[in-house]
């Protein structure tokens, strides 16, 4: 298969456990794909603005950021679906009927929205962040709500059963693991095997042309949907049970970064 697209998650594919990646050796990466007309795709939960912060302006242009939820092609937004506001003041009701959550927020049009009862929770993830009181003093759109047992590292089969929870009470979102003992609540529909749709759709391709690699439950749509799906040494089960191959050295070890250079020939 001729591939012209390689998409790849960040936290615990290109990310190693301590949030760091190889700035040098990925902009290499991508400038030899560039020459060989493959597009280099970041596809992650994480926001358009935590993105941009990690990314620069330079290194990346085109995003699948909110699992899905927000496209960027080119640099420029071409699709956006945001959660319904009544939605969004259900599903933080709905929170105090779950084990004590450490954090929760929503990520808006420009930055991350906290209910300020967690205000005392360190967001370093969070590059720019407000916290609210109300919901109705957000004014922007929200692409994703997101609620984490990070420190107390809740157990996966828990945060899971959460996440069937969710779906079954709430029919218009779709809720997925997100890793990091968190669970992303977007809008129906919404995953990154759409938004990758809906990025190579307009740029005349189709999903047969893309790799993909992921390493949680959050990217099962995606690495299922894409012409080659890889899981990540270091991935889940369930990803890996549906990947059409795991890559052999883990997040730790630059182990996305090896695969796309022996896929592509780079090395």
């Amino acid at each position: 298969m001729n591939y012209k697209y390689i998409a790849v998650d960040v936290d615990g594919t290109l990310l190693d456990d301590h949030d760091n990646f190889d700035h040098q050796r990925l902009a290499q990466d991508i400038e030899f794909l560039g020459q060989v007309g493959i597009t280099f795709i970041i596809a992650s939960g994480n926001s358009v603005d935590a993105l941009h912060s990690l990314f620069g302006d330079d290194l990346v242009n085109n995003f699948v950021a909110e699992n899905g939820g927000r496209i960027i092609f080119n640099g420029r937004e071409i699709l956006g679906h945001p959660h319904n506001r009544s939605v969004i003041s259900n599903l933080f009701d709905f929170a105090n009927q779950l084990p004590h959550v450490d954090l929760m927020s929503a990520s808006g049009s420009s930055q991350t929205y906290i209910p300020r009862e967690f205000s005392a929770v360190p967001v370093p993830f969070y590059p720019h962040h407000a916290y609210f009181d109300q919901l109705d003093q957000v004014r922007e759109q929200i692409y994703n709500v997101n609620f984490s047992w990070h420190q107390q590292r809740l157990a996966q089969d828990k945060i899971n059963a959460i996440v069937e929870r969710i779906n079954q009470q709430f029919p218009e979102v779709n809720a997925t693991y997100s890793g990091a003992y968190g669970i992303d609540i977007l809008p129906r529909g919404v995953n990154k095997a759409a938004g990758l749709q809906s990025f190579v759709k307009n740029n005349g391709g189709s999903l047969a042309e893309v790799v993909a690699l992921g390493d949680t439950s959050n990217d099962i749509e995606m690495v299922q949907a894409a012409g080659l799906g890889i899981a990540m040494a270091n991935a889940t089960t369930d990803l890996k049970q549906v990947a059409d191959r795991i890559t052999a050295a883990d997040n730790d070890h630059d182990g996305a970064l090896k695969e796309i250079e022996q896929l592509f020939k780079l090395v």
